[in-house]
């Protein structure tokens, strides 16, 4: 077979193959769980090379062919970006709600001063790292990291390539949604903040009617003792509940790209 006779497939594999890696790509580095010292920018490119080269594999919608240099392509991949961002949005809320969640929780108790430098989401406490290890092992074994991928390969069914339409609600559901880092966060800690409200009115009643009793020296140790033991004991309850919160954000992420078409 002459060479030159490939050239126009090979031209047009190569166009599908950078609008298919700008998805992705886009995707991948802004999930959250893929900012990580450990998880290098060459890992996430050749991560991104390898599933848009399955895609591209299994691609069975409309050939495309663009001009490399021409304004089409250009709109074309800021498309494909935004994409990719919204949908690495929609999981970076997921993981905001546990942030949220533990940062209440460690007010409440105490543990507000110590806190340390994480690189993903700037000062966090102690307790909050410990919850957001947590959610990731948990968002792990859900098997999150593989629905959202499959979520994104899918989407080029769901969303062809030659598309370039954004519905006008899209940003609305996505604000609507991002108030679930309040409720979420308040479902996460209602059970030990309301323990800690009682605590605090039993230490209130005992400093009235015990003058003597010293709030500042007691009080702030037994409601962090108290706190833990709460974290402790509701440890079930938040791992039931962070499940129930990725299986609705993974759902949320179907749905969505499925309105985009």
């Amino acid at each position: 077979m002459d060479i030159v006779k490939l050239l126009p497939v090979i031209y047009e594999k190569f166009i599908l193959f950078t609008l298919i890696f700008t998805r992705i790509a886009a995707l991948l580095s802004t999930f959250v769980l893929f900012r990580r010292e450990l998880i290098t920018s060459r890992l996430v490119i050749s991560l991104s090379i390898i599933l848009s080269l399955y895609v591209l594999l299994a691609y069975a919608g409309k050939s495309i062919v663009y001009d490399v240099f021409s304004i089409d392509l250009l709109i074309q991949m800021l498309f494909q970006s935004f994409i990719g961002l919204v949908t690495g949005l929609i999981l970076n809320l997921l993981f905001e709600v546990f942030v949220s969640a533990g940062q209440i929780i460690s007010t409440q108790i105490g543990f507000s001063t110590a806190s340390l430098i994480d690189p993903r989401f700037g000062y966090i406490t102690s307790l909050t790292h410990f919850y957001m290890i947590v959610s990731t092992l948990l968002f792990l074994i859900l098997n999150g990291h593989l629905f959202a991928i499959k979520a994104i390969v899918d989407s080029f069914n769901v969303l062809p390539l030659y598309k370039e339409i954004i519905p006008a609600n899209l940003l609305i559901d996505v604000l609507n949604y991002a108030g679930v880092i309040f409720s979420g966060a308040i479902m996460l800690s209602i059970t030990i903040i309301t323990v800690l409200l009682l605590t605090n009115i039993a230490l209130a009643i005992m400093t009235k009617f015990a003058p003597q009793f010293n709030l500042f020296s007691i009080g702030i140790n037994m409601q962090s003792i108290i706190g833990l033991i709460c974290i402790y004991v509701t440890f079930n309850l938040y791992m039931d509940n962070s499940g129930n919160l990725i299986r609705d954000c993974l759902a949320f992420l179907m749905q969505t790209l499925h309105e985009m078409r």
